[in-house]
């Protein structure tokens, strides 16, 4: 058996480090000339600054870190909140929070009810959440669970809590991910720089192919032909865990169902700054704000601090201004911006064309079809549930 993969980021090169695990011959195609994805880590010095995935939050991501030999810490990660005037503020009061955990309550029998399963790693589609986020917590008299949904769906490029569906908030933040923000739970970190992981992944799989682009993807006498600018091969199968252009997907269902999705984009900015003691700060008058500075962190080594600062929308030199402005009145000493990076995150179904059970229909076709949708296609883009779901369906699939 061999198995093409469509995209080197984590989610391409843990299915092929599975699969290969299992003996089965693979090949990845990654049509940058580096692997990560998302998953990039800057190098200040000997200090890493992550660009893109920061930090992982449970149990299952210690497993592969663990096989691998890539070193971890865990950490308590302080937050402060800003008003409109750049001033330190409460997210929320001590009055507040006996009533946001009566809302929670209220909150985890509406979803039982539903069905909703919370330690689900993919995707699910439930009717009565196919509503913004913010239309659900307004029926159901929620403002203190949306006060502590927003920045964390904003900041990490999720986007409006008027715009994100209920049943994609639910599965990003479920119950136990809001209630880990609430205590305040260490979080993961990569030692050396998430970009680690993707190194030790990749010295693990013998046949990565880069920078060629694909044309096609073509299910052909029992098997898939893959045709890129460099030549043409067949595979057993094709699991695809990056998104591609429609039209070179000839399966019709998939072509369709990719043809759907769209993406978030998001920027990060990294600074290097004088100051020491700073900490996470999240900014409370700008969530939901689109190209307004979200939030930033901050990477410590000795005699040098970078601060990373992070907003969703454009690119631009507009929005670069800004940002720089904003965190000089949040009393930061700037000494110069280092980089500046665009993304594009959070693949997700358009709301004109949600549909009940949308993901168990997509799971329930895989099974009679060879190319299959991995990673963040069918999951939430955090590096536990990824990792959770591609195991997943690698120890289902084969």
């Amino acid at each position: 058996m061999h198995i093409a993969i469509i995209g080197g980021g984590f989610s391409g090169l843990t299915a092929a480090y599975l699969l290969e695990k299992q003996g089965i011959k693979v090949t990845v195609y990654e049509k940058q000339s580096i692997l990560g994805g998302h998953c990039q880590t800057l190098k200040k010095k000997r200090l890493p600054v992550e660009m893109g995935t920061a930090f992982c939050f449970n149990e299952e991501i210690r497993e592969l870190l663990h096989t691998l030999n890539v070193p971890f810490t865990e950490r308590f990660t302080y937050r402060h909140f800003l008003d409109e005037n750049h001033q330190k503020t409460e997210h929320l009061t001590h009055k507040e929070v006996p009533l946001l955990l009566e809302e929670l309550e209220r909150l985890k029998e509406i979803l039982t009810s539903l069905r909703v399963p919370d330690e689900s790693t993919d995707y699910f589609m439930t009717k009565e959440l196919m509503i913004p986020l913010g239309e659900f917590l307004r029926k159901h008299q929620m403002k203190y669970i949306r006060s502590v949904m927003t920045p964390y769906l904003s900041s990490y490029g999720f986007g409006n809590s008027e715009e994100i569906m209920a049943y994609y908030a639910f599965s990003i933040l479920n119950l136990s991910t809001i209630h880990s923000f609430i205590r305040g739970d260490k979080l993961l970190f990569i030692s050396e720089g998430v970009s680690e992981i993707i190194r030790k992944l990749g010295e693990e799989i013998g046949d990565i192919r880069y920078g060629a682009e694909i044309t096609e993807i073509l299910p052909h006498d029992k098997k898939v032909r893959i045709t890129t600018t460099h030549g043409v091969s067949e595979y057993d199968k094709v699991l695809l865990a990056t998104m591609v252009k429609p039209e070179i997907l000839k399966d019709a269902y998939l072509k369709t169902f990719m043809g759907r999705l769209d993406v978030n984009s998001y920027v990060s900015c990294a600074y290097e700054v004088s100051d020491r003691n700073i900490v996470t700060t999240y900014y409370r008058s700008n969530f939901d704000e689109k190209e307004k500075i979200q939030f930033f962190h901050t990477y410590k080594e000795k005699d040098q601090t970078v601060l990373v600062a992070y907003a969703y929308g454009e690119l631009h030199d507009g929005l670069i201004r800004s940002m720089t402005e904003d965190i000089r009145k949040a009393g930061v000493k700037i000494r110069h911006l280092i980089t500046a990076r665009q993304w594009q995150i959070f693949p997700h179904i358009r709301p004109e064309y949600q549909k009940e059970d949308l993901y168990a229909e997509l799971k329930a076709y895989q099974k009679t079809s060879d190319i299959h949708l991995i990673g963040s296609l069918v999951s939430k883009p955090a590096l536990s549930s990824l990792y959770s779901s591609v195991k997943k369906h690698v120890r289902e699939t084969f």
